[in-house]
Formats: C-alpha cells, sequence, structure tokens
C-alpha cells in the first residue's frame, strides 16, 4: 500500500482530541461529576482550544457583521436616492427613445415617401428644362462660328434628351403613384 500523509484536522477533529487527551488525565470522580452535570459538561467543552478559537471567530464575524449592517443603514437614504434618480433617468430615456424611434420612422417615411419622390423628380425635370432654355437664350443672342453651333446642337440634344428621359420616367411614375393611390 501507499502512505498517505496525514490530513489535516477539522476544528471538532482538534476539539475531540484535545477532549480526549485532557478526559485521559482526569480523576474518575471529576469525570462521574461532569456525566452528572452539564453545567459542568458545557463549561469543560468551552475551555478547550478549538472551541475557544471557533468562538473568537464567531465573535468577530458577528462584530463585523454588525459594523457592516450599520454601515449599511448609514447608506440606505443614499441608496434611495440614488435608485430614485436612476428610476427617473430611465424613465426619461425611454421616453426619449421613443421620440427618437418616432423621430426615425417618420423620417425614413419621408425620405421614402412616393408623393416626396414625384416632387422631386418634378422639381429635377424643371429645372433641367430651365436650364435647356437659359441655354438656348444665350446661344441665340450672341454669335457663333459652325464649330460651334455644332458643338453646342450636340450638347444639347445630349442634355435635351436626358430631360425628356427623366420626363417619361417621372410621368410613368406619376401614373404609378396615382394608380396606388386610387386603390387605397
Amino acid at each position: 500500500m501507499f502512505y498517505q500523509p496525514p490530513q489535516a484536522l477539522s476544528i471538532l477533529d482538534q476539539a475531540y482530541h484535545e477532549a480526549w487527551s485532557q478526559v485521559q488525565r482526569m480523576p474518575l470522580e471529576y469525570l462521574e461529576k461532569l456525566d452528572v452535570n452539564s453545567a459542568e459538561l458545557s463549561s469543560f467543552i468551552e475551555t478547550l482550544l478549538p472551541i475557544r478559537v471557533l468562538q473568537k471567530k464567531r465573535h468577530e464575524l458577528i462584530e463585523q457583521n454588525r459594523h457592516l449592517a450599520m454601515n449599511n443603514l448609514r447608506r440606505e437614504l443614499e441608496l434611495i436616492s440614488t435608485r430614485e434618480k436612476l428610476s427617473n433617468s430611465f424613465v426619461q430615456l425611454q421616453s426619449l427613445r421613443e421620440a427618437y424611434l418616432k423621430s426615425c420612422s417618420s423620417e425614413r417615411e419621408q425620405i421614402s415617401s412616393p408623393t416626396l419622390v414625384l416632387v422631386q423628380l418634378q422639381s429635377i425635370v424643371h429645372s433641367y428644362e430651365h436650364s435647356d432654355d437659359e441655354l438656348i437664350d444665350m446661344f441665340l443672342h450672341t454669335r457663333h462660328n459652325d464649330y460651334e453651333i455644332e458643338v453646342f446642337v450636340k450638347n444639347f440634344l445630349e442634355n435635351r434628351k436626358k430631360t425628356i428621359e427623366l420626363r417619361c420616367k417621372t410621368e410613368k411614375f406619376f401614373d404609378l403613384y396615382e394608380r396606388e393611390r386610387r386603390k387605397k
């Protein structure tokens, strides 16, 4: 078999061994007295070193617990006040969050709203047409050589083509928008 080193004894084991060693040295009359008198037996047990160590530790823990309880009582009002502030802040934060979410939702609806898209498209078409008209007016009121006329016509036709394409898309979008609106 393998050698197993002795394990550390618990407080109760230590108390038992100390009591046993003292009991072996006691006279028989005293042992009979302990057997009959429970108060005397309790007094003997309380004199054992491990029991005294446990009692001392118990008193220290009771004192620490009392100190912590007193400290907690002193801080109770502060804790209640802080908890109340935190609760109020949470309520305010919740209402701000709800307002923010409503605002974001409303903004998203406005940005992607078909009415807004249609208005923006119509505005862009109008500005393109206005730009084309200004370009024609400016061209008509100035003198040009053949090359400049050719470049102008080419650029004007490209711009005009884009404007007409955008106008067609806008009108198509408007038709689709009106159909959807009538369905509702």
